[in-house]
C-alpha cells in the first residue's frame, strides 16, 4: 500500500520509515511461486540446462533446436503438475523426447542425466530469482523427473529394440531366401532322378535324402514366416469378392480333406466386396481351414459359415478336433503354440492368421466346444458396397 495511505499516528518513526522501504523495494508484493517462475522464467532455465549438458552429455555443434527438443512442452507438463499439486502418471511429452533422442544417436545414459540436469536447472534459476520452493514442490518436481525419465527410457528402449528385431528379422529373412534357391534346385535334381528312374526312392538312402531336403526346406520356410511375423505389414488393398476368397479356400483344402476322410462343407450368405490384401486374406483363411481338417478326427466335418452385416464379414471355421487342451485358448494364436498333438507343423498358421486380421483392423478369436471341436472366427470390415453405392449416385 502507498506510505501516504498509513496513519503515521499509528507507528513509530523508524516503523514507518522501515514499512516505506519494503513498500518500494517491492517485498511485500505477493511472491512467485515455482510454477509462475517456469512459465515465466522458461527461457533462462533452458539455457541453464543447455550450458549444463552441452559439451558434456551432448556434441557442443548440436543445433540447438534439436537439443532442446520437446523440453519446452514437459516444463509445461511440470508447472501443470505443480498447479494440480500432484505429479502426473505419465508424461506423452517425454516419450517422444526418448523417440527422438534414439534417432539422433544418444545414449541411454545421456537420457536419463539430461533430464537430472533439467531439474538442476529449475532449482538453480528459483535460487537467482529468490523464488522459495516448498517441500511439496521438491516432491511434485521430483515426481515429474522421474515420471519423464521413465516415460523416455520405455519408449527409447522400445524403439530401439523394434529396430533390432527388424534388422535380425531381415537378416535371417535374406539368409533363408538365400538357401532356398539351392535347396530347390536339389529337390528338383531329386525329383528328375526319380522320373529317370535313376533312384529308387522306396530304397533307404534316397528315401533318407528326399525326407532330409524336405524337412529342410520346411525350416526355411518358418523362418521366412516367422520373419515376416514380426515386421511391419504394407497393406495392398483391392476390392475382393468374399465368394471368391471361399472358392479358394475349398480348392486349397479338398484333397487334404478326402485324404483324411473329413467331410468339408460351405455355408455362405450373399456375396460382398470387401477392402483388404488378397494375399494376406487368402493365406489367413487357408491356415484356418487346413488347420481345421489337419485336426478333426477321420469322420469328422469341417463347416466354413460366412456372414455379413452392415459394416463387418463374419468367417467361422467349426472343426472336429474334439476340443482345445486346457488353457490353449489364450495361447492358440501365439507363434509356435501346438494346440494339438500333431506336431507336424511349425505352430504359425494361426499365428499368420492373427496378424492379417490385425493389420486390417479386424479381429479373430476362437471358441472352444468341449468334447466336440472349436470355432475360429475371422471379422473383417466391409469395403463400401460398389454397386450399391453406384445405383445410389443420380443420374
Amino acid at each position: 500500500m502507498p506510505c501516504g495511505k498509513v496513519a503515521r499516528g499509528t507507528v513509530s518513526h523508524s516503523l514507518w520509515t522501515l514499512l516505506c522501504a519494503l513498500v518500494k523495494a517491492g517485498v511485500t508484493k505477493t511472491r512467485m511461486t515455482l510454477a509462475e517462475m517456469l512459465a515465466a522464467r522458461g527461457a533462462q532455465i533452458l539455457a541453464q540446462w543447455t550450458a549444463q549438458v552441452s559439451g558434456s552429455l551432448h556434441p557442443e555443434a548440436m543445433p540447438h533446436p534439436q537439443l532442446v527438443d520437446h523440453l519446452p512442452a514437459f516444463l509445461e507438463e511440470i508447472a501443470q503438475a505443480l498447479r494440480d499439486r500432484e505429479g502426473p502418471d505419465g508424461s506423452r511429452v517425454a516419450a517422444e523426447h526418448g523417440e527422438q533422442r534414439l534417432g539422433l544417436g544418444f545414449s541411454l545414459d545421456g537420457v536419463v542425466r539430461e533430464y537430472g540436469a533439467l531439474r538442476d536447472a529449475i532449482l538453480a534459476v528459483a535460487k537467482t530469482e529468490r523464488v522459495s520452493v516448498r517441500e511439496w514442490e521438491h516432491d511434485v518436481l521430483f515426481d515429474c523427473t522421474i515420471t519423464g525419465i521413465a516415460a523416455a527410457v520405455s519408449e527409447y528402449q522400445r524403439q530401439r529394440d523394434a529396430e533390432l528385431q527388424r534388422h535380425m528379422n531381415e537378416h535371417f529373412a535374406f539368409i533363408a531366401h538365400e538357401l532356398r534357391n539351392p535347396l530347390g534346385s536339389a529337390l528338383s535334381a531329386l525329383s528328375m532322378l526319380e522320373r529317370k528312374q535313376v533312384l529308387n526312392m522306396s530304397e533307404r538312402f534316397p528315401l533318407v535324402l528326399h525326407r532330409g531336403l524336405t524337412r529342410m526346406q520346411e525350416l526355411i520356410d518358418s523362418t521366412l514366416r516367422t520373419a515376416q511375423l514380426a515386421t511391419a505389414i504394407q497393406l495392398q488393398r483391392e476390392p475382393t469378392k468374399l465368394a471368391a476368397l471361399l472358392e479358394d479356400m475349398e480348392m486349397s483344402a479338398a484333397a487334404s480333406a478326402e485324404e483324411r476322410h473329413v467331410s468339408l462343407t460351405f455355408e455362405t450368405a450373399e456375396d460382398v466386396t470387401l477392402d483388404v490384401d488378397q494375399r494376406l486374406v487368402r493365406s489367413a483363411l487357408t491356415n484356418l481351414v487346413r488347420n481345421a481338417v489337419k485336426f478333426s478326427h477321420a469322420g469328422g466335418a469341417v463347416v466354413v459359415r460366412a456372414r455379413s452385416t452392415d459394416e463387418h464379414v463374419v468367417i467361422e471355421v467349426e472343426d472336429s478336433c474334439g476340443g482345445l487342451p486346457p488353457g490353449m485358448v489364450q495361447q492358440a494364436f501365439a507363434p509356435f503354440a501346438q494346440l494339438g498333438s500333431d506336431r507336424s507343423g511349425f505352430g504359425l498358421g494361426l499365428a499368420i492368421a492373427k496378424q492379417a486380421a490385425d493389420a486390417h483392423q479386424g479381429v479373430i478369436r476362437v471358441q472352444d466346444l468341449p468334447g466336440k471341436g472349436c470355432i475360429f472366427a475371422l471379422e473383417l470390415p466391409i469395403a463400401a458396397r460398389l454397386e450399391e453405392a453406384a445405383s445410389a449416385k443420380p443420374h
